[in-house]
């Protein structure tokens, strides 16, 4: 095989994984999302203790923080919208 061939080969998997990489990252921010507005207004989540919510809150806008600041650092580095 030509050395073309094989980065060509090579690029279009790197581009397949990062594809993969940013949908599974976007993924993850929507759940950590979808899980902060039940805490926050679904009237089934009052079961759970308040401090609890609290918590669990935090910890999910600082999960979905770092995750913004990856895809943000993924898109910034391939110069993609």
């Amino acid at each position: 095989m030509s050395r073309a061939f094989v980065k060509e080969n090579q690029d279009q998997q790197n581009y397949l994984e990062w594809q993969k990489l940013l949908r599974d990252r976007e993924e993850l921010l929507r759940i950590l999302e979808k899980k902060k507005r039940y805490l926050e207004e679904d009237p089934a989540a009052e079961n759970i203790p308040v401090e609890k919510r609290r918590e669990m809150i935090s910890k999910f806008d600082d999960e979905a923080a770092e995750v913004r600041r990856l895809l943000e650092e993924m898109l910034a580095e391939t110069g993609k919208p």
